[in-house]
């Protein structure tokens, strides 16, 4: 990892971005995470973690957005999940005790605090409740997972982009505009959302914008019409 390395986050940053797990832990327990993190900072395009490599941290997004994203075949690059402030992840395949399946990518400057995942799962095998919230969570995680299959492989190319669309709005939500969606994706990173071709997610773009239903402004989706988006989906 080449990102830039600080250990001036406060406890208060961590304690925002671990919010769903910090009211499981005892005191002593936040003292350790708060000893043990690393936090770091990552441009837009650089890689947190890359496939085949080990699983050693658990990855806190304390500012900024991060993807997901593995080669399929031919090298295509598609994008698994995408992540925004607060959300965590890289735990999944350390206690797979497997290498990482993806490569985690910032979408834009972004700070992120790595635990080590020895002290979590040192951690969990005291806290039952702490426990009981990763299995819940991969158990969501997985859900969204088959849903997500379910869509990039039987539903057309139209259906595969509103999916995508409606997606980023429930992820990142809206400007204060309330019609821009708040995240600014190139056409091939819509395309590797969708599982098509950058042709493909082009071609379709296009066509809801000659359909009236979105407008593009370079990387700026504005959505003139979300039932429409809705019915295609």
């Amino acid at each position: 990892m080449a990102a830039t390395k600080k250990k001036t986050a406060t406890g208060v940053t961590l304690q925002m971005g671990l919010e769903d797990i910090w009211k499981f832990l005892t005191i002593e327990q936040q003292e350790l995470m708060l000893d043990e993190a690393e936090h770091r900072v990552y441009e837009k395009g650089e890689a947190i973690y890359q496939v085949g490599d080990g699983s050693n941290y658990l990855v806190c997004i304390l500012r900024g957005r991060v993807k997901l994203e593995k080669a399929g075949a031919g090298g295509r690059m598609q994008i698994i999940r995408m992540l925004r402030t607060c959300e965590f992840f890289g735990y999944r395949s350390y206690f797979a005790s497997q290498v990482h399946s993806t490569t985690a990518v910032a979408i834009d400057h972004t700070i992120a605090a790595l635990i080590p995942m020895k002290l979590i799962e040192l951690i969990t095998t005291q806290n039952a409740r702490l426990a009981m919230y990763f299995i819940r969570a991969l158990s969501v995680d997985l859900g969204a997972s088959d849903e997500r299959t379910v869509s990039l492989t039987q539903k057309h190319i139209r259906a595969r982009l509103s999916d995508a669309l409606l997606f980023l709005i429930d992820k990142y939500g809206w400007e204060s505009d309330g019609k821009t969606v708040s995240a600014y994706l190139s056409r091939e990173e819509i395309a590797a959302l969708s599982n098509m071709t950058t042709s493909n997610a082009i071609r379709t773009l296009s066509a809801f914008e000659k359909e009236g239903i979105i407008k593009m402004d370079g990387r700026r989706i504005i959505v003139n019409d979300l039932d429409a988006i809705r019915e295609n989906s």
